[in-house]
């Protein structure tokens, strides 16, 4: 059945009767009568929390004595009809007493303006001409008039159509809202805000979400000035459309698909008759597809929760690269004759930036990408810092590795020259992308940093002090974070010059001194294959005398500012001790001591 086909309308004076005698007493109880009454329309399709926003309005107007709620839903309910319709076909329940529930709802506000009570309206926006009549009637008797609109995605609201559905349903009276009612309303809703703000029905118009903890927030204010002309340009149709299509964060995503397993289970719970669950049994799949252009992709983890959802969705993702990355970073591409890759590697903390930094002074025209400029790209990953995760950055490695392999291409493309900070994974993946630009024509030199592991921990931890007593969010990265890189480099570098994808390797010590350096031959091949062995020397050679001091000297620093990270800080100094002069070397415990003779004991006799 569609809206209208059928009523199951009341004998005239038994619907007067049951206004007169049930619905307005209890309706208009407690109002009081104002000299300058206040009208607040709350619009909204189905399921977008109008509810939740009436009873905060009519809680505010309760401090000048009182206000009147109409609510035509609510009005069903005094049908004597309604629960035998209910049982009969829950789909057509409503619309069949929908006549008479209209015409006491339109009473119930002739005595309100009539009395000159306070009044918040549900809007029902499925017939938008009679909802602007509506608004009106009141600026012609004298109300203020505010509207507040509330900018839900359609996927949320499906969502919210189903919870009261089953919510109302364990009571014995769901109320079901059809899909074309309820996108009706969500279609209409942009429509009436342009009409409400460009003819002046309101003097206030708001524009309300609802956040990650389901409070209310306000994204657009506009009202009406002493010159009688709206404050600022009229938007809220606007408001409205970019709330619903702003891309939702993790914390939204997970909500979500949680609060969508928990309506699937509810709806095919047994103890609900199966005509009501097969009524809704869709609306399941149809919000997580109306959710689909929205919602973040899911990542599984090997730890609790087992998953998360810091990937962003493909539009989301696509727009940083082409706004950002490509029509900010990459604009100033130079294109060379003989064009240039630089990889400088290294296990996280070695000084990869300084010496980026260094390299970067003697190319001309250079591209600089590091995995840090695009990290900062990430909407979630300030937030992640600022709690305090050690997992920011593995929460977020799809999308900026993904950016910085685009802006790689993007840059080989137009032949510029390219420095490249690189935390490697593998040696295969990195052989591969130094592969790909030999073959784009492409010098390809790779500087790796050789830097004992305790050393570039303890730059791990020496950078987030710093950044940490300048205010800003601070990365640290975990042990076994920074383990996986260093014990991965030796291989890199071997593969790099064994396979020959690389036409030079330098090995280089933190204060930027040569440790070695392979050159190719006329063939192609590189004349030495000690790159490797040089790197691993290097990380584990000795302290000097000056290089212990200096070290514990920030261990010493450290475990003052960040106490809270002690146990790394033990771990960092554990893997220096045996590297350390001796006489650098923390002082051992005698756990027994030197023990006195004892005297020999006397027996009697």
């Amino acid at each position: 059945m569609k809206a209208g086909d059928a009523f199951d309308e009341l004998d005239p004076s038994e619907g007067a009767r049951i206004l007169a005698e049930e619905l307005a007493p209890a309706v208009l109880a407690g109002a009081v009568p104002q000299r300058r009454p206040v009208a607040v329309f709350v619009a909204g399709q189905a399921g977008s929390g109008k509810t939740m926003v009436v009873d905060l309005v009519l809680a505010a107007l309760a401090a000048r004595g009182g206000a009147v709620r109409v609510d035509r839903d609510a009005y069903k309910t005094a049908h004597p009809g309604y629960d035998r319709l209910l049982a009969e076909d829950v789909r057509t329940a409503g619309v069949r007493v929908r006549a008479d529930t209209y015409a006491w709802a339109a009473r119930v506000e002739e005595q309100v303006r009539l009395r000159r009570f306070d009044a918040v309206v549900e809007a029902p926006l499925g017939r938008p001409e009679e909802f602007l009549d509506e608004v009106a009637a009141y600026r012609r008797a004298g109300y203020r008039v505010e509207l507040v609109a509330l900018a839900v995605p359609e996927a949320l609201s499906v969502l919210g159509v189903l919870d009261r559905y089953l919510r109302l349903a364990k009571q014995g009276r769901p109320r079901f809202v059809g899909w074309d009612n309820h996108d009706a309303c969500a279609a209409a809703l942009p429509a009436v805000l342009e009409v409400v703000e460009a003819e002046g029905l309101a003097d206030r118009v708001t524009v309300v979400r609802r956040s990650t903890d389901l409070a209310l927030e306000a994204v657009y204010v506009n009202e009406v000035g002493a010159d009688g002309c709206l404050v600022r340009p009229a938007g809220a149709a606007k408001a409205v459309l970019a709330e619903r299509r702003r891309p939702w964060d993790a914390a939204q995503t997970g909500r979500f698909r949680r609060e969508l397993a928990a309506a699937d289970r509810r709806v095919n719970d047994p103890r609900l008759p199966e005509d009501w669950a097969l009524a809704v049994r869709r609306d399941v799949e149809r919000a997580a597809a109306l959710a689909e252009p929205l919602r973040r992709t899911a990542q599984p983890l090997t730890r609790a929760p087992g998953v998360d959802y810091h990937r962003l969705n493909a539009d989301e993702h696509e727009f940083v690269f082409e706004h950002v990355v490509a029509g900010m970073m990459l604009k100033q591409v130079v294109a060379q004759e003989r064009p240039r890759v630089v990889y400088v590697a290294g296990q996280p903390g070695a000084g990869k930036t300084r010496a980026a930094f260094l390299v970067h002074r003697t190319l001309p025209d250079v591209v600089h990408l590091s995995g840090d400029h695009f990290k900062a790209l990430h909407p979630d990953y300030w937030d992640l810092l600022t709690s305090g995760s050690r997992r920011a950055s593995a929460a977020i490695r799809a999308d900026y590795r993904a950016w910085q392999a685009k802006a790689e291409a993007y840059v080989r493309e137009r032949r510029g020259t390219l420095l490249i900070e690189t935390t490697p994974e593998d040696a295969a993946s990195f052989v591969a992308g130094a592969l790909t630009f030999r073959r784009a024509g492409y010098r390809v030199e790779l500087l790796v940093l050789a830097v004992r592991a305790a050393d570039s921990r303890q730059g791990t931890a020496h950078r987030y002090a710093r950044v940490t007593k300048l205010g800003a969010p601070a990365r640290f990265t975990t042990g076994a974070g920074h383990d996986a890189v260093f014990q991965v480099l030796p291989d890199v570098v071997a593969a790099a010059e064994r396979l020959a994808v690389v036409d030079q390797v330098t090995v280089m010590r933190r204060d930027a001194s040569a440790l070695y350096r392979s050159d190719p031959t006329a063939e192609g091949s590189l004349r030495h294959a000690g790159a490797a062995l040089a790197l691993l020397a290097e990380q584990s050679r000795p302290y000097t005398d000056q290089e212990a001091a200096q070290f514990w000297a920030i261990q010493r620093h450290l475990h003052q500012v960040m106490p809270q990270y002690r146990d790394d800080l033990v771990d960092i100094a554990a893997r220096a001790i045996a590297l350390m002069p001796y006489a650098r070397q923390p002082r051992r415990l005698d756990l027994y001591g030197r023990v006195a003779a004892l005297p020999a004991l006397c027996r009697a006799g």
